[in-house]
C-alpha cells in the first residue's frame, strides 16, 4: 500500500519505512493475490504508474509480485532500442498513463516485452528475440491468472501482448507479414 499511496498521492516513502519495506518484502507472499491485484490496478491506473512499478522494484517487492518483469532489469536489447528491457517497459507504461489509456492497454504496455529475456539470443546490437510476443502472451496469461484477474480482462491483455509486433502500415508490411496476417 505504501507504494500505491506514493504514486497515487505523488509523494516519497519516508526513509525508515522504505528500508523496512525492503527488509520485509518477502512477507508480501502472505498477502492474498486479490489484495495484491487490487493494489496493482490502482498503481497502474495512476498518473505515476511507471514510477509506482519502479518503486516496487526498488523496495524488493517486484521480485515477489512480477518476477517475470524483473528479469528484464539490466538485459540489453538490440540496435532498435536504447534502453534495457525493464526500462523500455516502464517507459511504455509511462506513455499509456500520460495518454490516460485503459487499464488493459496499460498492462499490455508493461508486459509487451516480458518474453524477451527468455527468448534473447546473442548479445549486442544484433541480438534477437524471436517469438517474444508469443512467449510474452503466455507469461502475461500466467501472471494475470495468478493475480486472479477476470478472464475477459486476461483475454484482452494477452491478445494485445501477442499481436504487438503486428505491422499494419501498408508501406512497411512485408510479404511475410501479410502471410502472417
Amino acid at each position: 500500500r505504501a507504494v500505491r499511496f506514493a504514486c497515487v498521492l505523488d509523494f516519497e516513502v519516508e526513509a525508515k519505512t522504505f528500508k523496512a519495506i525492503q527488509k520485509n518484502a518477502g512477507w508480501i507472499q502472505a498477502i492474498s493475490k486479490e489484495r495484491i491485484r487490487d493494489e496493482m490496478v490502482k498503481i497502474i491506473e495512476s498518473a505515476q504508474a511507471a514510477e509506482g512499478i519502479d518503486l516496487l522494484q526498488k523496495t524488493n517487492l517486484l521480485k515477489y509480485i512480477l518476477p517475470e518483469l524483473e528479469k528484464g532489469v539490466g538485459v540489453s536489447q538490440n540496435k532498435h532500442h536504447i534502453y534495457d528491457i525493464y526500462e523500455h517497459s516502464l517507459r511504455s507504461l509511462k506513455v499509456t498513463a500520460e495518454k490516460d489509456f485503459s487499464t488493459e492497454i496499460r498492462f499490455a504496455a508493461l508486459f509487451h516485452d516480458i518474453g524477451k529475456p527468455e527468448t534473447k539470443v546473442g548479445e549486442g546490437p544484433d541480438s534477437t528475440f524471436y517469438n517474444h510476443d508469443y512467449v510474452g502472451a503466455k507469461f502475461t496469461a500466467r501472471i494475470l491468472q495468478r493475480l486472479k484477474f477476470p478472464n475477459k480482462f486476461i483475454d484482452k491483455v494477452v491478445l494485445l501482448v501477442r499481436i504487438h509486433m503486428f505491422v499494419s502500415d501498408p508501406e512497411r508490411l512485408t510479404e511475410a507479414g501479410a502471410r502472417r496476417l
